[in-house]
């Protein structure tokens, strides 16, 4: 049976190169789920808005378009370790409401969005300016990228199989044991 991990924290944890790191050592006995908000917004959704609406639009395109892809790769891949980069929990951070007013427009709970995962892996970003880089999807400040890192945090703590793992000075520390743990989640292969 395949299984579904969650890749979150806040920005600039170190995501995308984890995912990068763990398709070159894994091939294709791994599925990577594109981020949803990055397609998004190099897309051309506009982000120079704040206003309530374009932050619920873009919440409620990131929550479907998460969902369709992740859907789409279980459907589709041989692969059977789906290797998500965020999940639908993550959308609710933005929500303006707080995430319990987000789950309730989008017709679902907390409860069975943390059902679909059945690992998560928490990254967190860089404790200092030194190691956090910005980009045009990335906007958020060493500061905002930390009070978002918290809330993510939060969110996902009722998770029963999580792993957290905070900054640290060497990426390739990290990666270490998130690749570790990714083959704790591979079906083992019988020797011959």
């Amino acid at each position: 049976m395949k299984k579904r991990i969650a890749l979150t924290g806040g920005p600039n944890g170190g995501k995308t190169t984890a995912l990068s790191i763990l398709k070159e050592t894994f091939g294709s006995k791994i599925e990577l789920v594109p981020e949803a908000a990055t397609l998004i917004f190099s897309g051309g959704f506009p982000r120079k808005d704040g206003s309530r609406a374009h932050v619920e639009a873009a919440q409620r395109i990131i929550f479907y378009t998460t969902q369709q892809l992740e859907d789409l790769a279980l459907k589709t891949s041989p692969a059977d370790l789906i290797i998500c980069d965020r999940g639908t929990v993550d959308a609710a951070v933005y929500w303006p409401d707080g995430y319990e007013a987000f789950f309730e427009h989008m017709g679902t709970t907390l409860d069975k969005e943390l059902s679909r995962y059945d690992a998560v892996i928490h990254l967190s970003p860089p404790l200092t300016a030194e190691f956090y880089q910005s980009t045009n999807v990335r906007t958020e400040s060493l500061e905002e990228a930390a009070a978002i890192d918290r809330k993510i945090m939060k969110i996902w703590e009722r998770h029963p199989h999580r792993m957290v793992l905070p900054s640290m000075d060497h990426f390739f520390q990290k990666a270490g044991i998130i690749k570790d743990f990714i083959e704790t989640l591979l079906p083992q292969q019988e020797e011959k």
